[in-house]
């Protein structure tokens, strides 16, 4: 989490990750759960870099933590926010489900855990699952 000289939270630094519009939209899906950054793509339409990049911003600003699931990162809210930034992020939250609707309904639509569902069919977008594998360098 960014902090400021004094040892507090960075608002600023809060308020510029959130103060754009792809971004709180990924907040908005966070707050409904836990969710890969190829779950947010599908939800929100967008490419994997574009999602990687904003969810890197959020990151840094210390608005959301991370674990591993597999081979998977999984990203949340944080829990250990202060009060007035959780509240904020809560109001966030129910303003982008209100302006996009839809981007709930595309995470109703698709199975929780979108990668691994995808991994078990062995393809994802109709790519071989060879595509996607991580490998390893000796």
């Amino acid at each position: 989490m960014q902090m400021d000289g004094t040892g507090t939270v960075d608002m600023i630094a809060v308020a510029k990750a959130l103060g754009d519009e792809t971004r709180a939209r990924i907040v908005g899906v966070l707050g409904v759960r836990a969710l890969c950054v190829c779950e947010v793509k599908a939800a929100l339409n967008l490419s994997q870099a574009t999602v990687s990049d904003h969810v890197r911003v959020l990151l840094d600003a210390g608005l959301l933590s991370t674990s591993r699931e597999s081979y998977w990162t999984l990203y949340a809210i944080r829990e250990d926010l202060s009060l007035e930034i959780l509240q904020f992020v809560s109001l966030l939250i129910d303003q982008v489900h209100t302006q996009f609707p839809e981007d709930r309904a595309h995470l109703a639509d698709d199975p929780v855990f979108l990668c691994r569902a995808e991994a078990r069919t062995g393809s994802v977008a109709g790519h071989p699952r060879a595509l996607h594998r991580k490998t390893r360098r000796t």
